[in-house]
């Protein structure tokens, strides 16, 4: 348990070194001056980056755009969040007299269920931290793409900036890359401020795979639907999203499009 209760403690570190040593850039439609004032300085730390206020991040979605590809900034806020949760169960579970035993770090036996969220919460955590450290959402002049920016064989970061495209990736279904003309729907769960989960739909794939993962739960049965852990920038995606104008549905007045 002491070890446990060693990796729930530095569970957040962790997952601040997760973050890239460089942010992928996206070109400026501002004035360079600007941009360098608002922008992140580059000597802040990860953890610092990764803790970022929503204001900061919809600063930097007013710098997202121009008619080159453009890579969405990493969110490493949600990682946190599920990490520094599983610490919380844990410590929260704990006898009172734990605290009281004079150690560094207070172990003890917080009960199977609550050890079994904590463990849940800070490894879902670890998992988001990796796919923001490893994914890239992009946006190119007629499709949304994922790449990588580490090799697939040789697990090494790949060099100057290079990604490679994601052939296949079994959370979103199907292949990488979704032509702009066949978004019926998009949004962010539960907003663009908190989001937990970007959504898409589209109905560019094939219909006898519309079915696959959450498509089998869609009564509507009119394209496929997509669903990826926020780890991307989400005042980016969206200014992304309006600027090639995607179709988007009232979510007021249709439910479940």
């Amino acid at each position: 348990m002491k070890l446990f209760a060693a990796l729930l403690l530095l569970a957040p570190l962790g997952v601040s070194a997760f973050g890239p040593a460089k942010q992928p850039k996206t070109v400026s439609a501002s004035p360079p001056a600007l941009h360098a004032a608002l922008s992140p300085k580059p000597e802040q730390s990860s953890m610092f980056n990764a803790m970022g206020n929503i204001w900061n991040r919809e600063v930097a979605s007013a710098f997202a755009g121009s008619e080159q590809d453009v890579v969405i900034e990493p969110d490493f806020t949600l990682a946190w969040l599920f990490a520094l949760s599983g610490a919380f169960i844990y410590f929260n579970n704990l006898d009172p007299s734990c605290f009281n035993a004079g150690q560094v770090i207070p172990t003890g036996d917080p009960g199977l269920f609550p050890g079994i969220f904590a463990f849940l919460h800070v490894w879902f955590g670890a998992f988001l931290a990796d796919r923001a450290m490893r994914v890239r959402v992009v946006f190119t002049d007629d499709r949304l793409v994922m790449k990588d920016v580490y090799d697939a064989k040789s697990g090494n970061k790949l060099e100057g900036g290079e990604m490679s495209l994601r052939e296949k990736n079994y959370v979103l279904g199907g292949a990488d890359g979704w032509k702009y003309e066949n978004f019926i729907n998009w949004g962010f769960f539960p907003s663009v401020h908190m989001p937990v989960l970007t959504y898409f739909k589209e109905d560019g794939t094939p219909p006898e795979k519309w079915n696959v993962g959450p498509g089998a739960y869609d009564w509507r049965n009119n394209g496929m639907v997509h669903f990826f852990p926020a780890f991307g920038n989400s005042f980016q995606i969206q200014r992304e999203f309006e600027k090639h104008n995607l179709s988007r549905v009232d979510s007021s007045k249709n439910k479940g499009k």
